[in-house]
């Protein structure tokens, strides 16, 4: 086929992915996000013709997604709370779930209180960076144990104009000497015993190291829960997300921690626990 048109385009994708298990949705979404075009902009360009480089790079793209390659490593961007975020294979793809706890954190907590707020494990940045854009008046840090993630975040927190504190630090090693009112965390969570459930797509790109947590995905939090405390200003609040077979795990811990503790869970559509709530450490 020779210089398509961007439908005859996605139409070739379609038939070359039918048979894989590909989001059929990422040749349209690398298509957009290669020109930084809405659902209507691409509309509009459906019966104009692609230029020969980007119809060889937009093959390219789809031989990479037959590779389970995600479509957001392949143009190195997501967008995340209606923001573009960069995107690499040192970080997590930020995930629905995560708005929602984003969403949740800011329903709870206005502009009107400096809060201080540690983004735990910021990965590319979205939850911490979401929350400096949406809340100017809170004093937000963000810390990782991966220098490479670190990277990302510093990129996305420098194009995005947020004004936020970078922290290399496993847990809170490196963060002594400061509380915080709000600590938001997307850690690692996954057991090994969920490997057999896991997208090809997820085990072959996204970082180990933000995905995977021993004692049955619980360890980061069995850690966090026995320092916490050290960080957390007096009537500081924990917001988290979680795994979904973690509900009775998570509040075990917490209590067996803090017995006088109030947890709050939040369920997906499923009806399985995905967040939590932590006040009264």
């Amino acid at each position: 086929m020779n210089n398509p048109t961007y439908r005859e385009a996605l139409n070739w994708a379609s038939s070359h992915l039918v048979e894989e298990s590909v989001d059929q949705s990422a040749p349209r979404f690398i298509l957009m996000m290669r020109h930084n075009w809405t659902t209507t902009e691409l509309l509009l360009h459906y019966s104009k013709r692609m230029q020969a480089s980007e119809w060889q790079l937009f093959q390219d793209d789809i031989a990479r997604l037959k590779q389970f390659e995600p479509a957001q490593y392949i143009v190195g961007k997501e967008i995340f709370y209606g923001r573009g975020f960069a995107v690499s294979p040192a970080v997590l793809i930020p995930e629905s779930e995560t708005e929602e706890l984003v969403e949740w954190v800011l329903t709870e907590f206005t502009n009107d209180e400096p809060l201080r707020v540690l983004d735990l494990g910021t990965g590319s940045g979205v939850i911490g960076i979401t929350l400096k854009l949406e809340r100017p008046n809170w004093h937000v840090t963000a810390s990782d144990i991966s220098s490479e993630a670190l990277g990302v975040a510093t990129q996305n927190a420098q194009r995005l104009n947020a004004d936020i504190h970078f922290v290399q630090s496993d847990l809170f090693e490196n963060l002594v000497g400061v509380k915080f009112d709000l600590i938001v965390t997307n850690p690692p969570y996954i057991g090994q015993q969920e490997l057999d459930a896991m997208d090809e797509q997820v085990l072959q790109y996204e970082p180990d190291v933000a995905l995977f947590a021993d004692h049955q995905g619980m360890g980061f939090y069995d850690k966090l829960f026995a320092q916490i405390q050290h960080v957390l200003t007096k009537d500081g609040q924990l917001f988290g997300e979680t795994g979904y077979r973690q509900e009775h795990a998570i509040k075990t811990a917490i209590t067996a921690n803090y017995p006088n503790a109030i947890v709050e869970t939040r369920h997906d559509i499923n009806d399985q626990m995905r967040m939590v709530r932590v006040q009264n450490f």
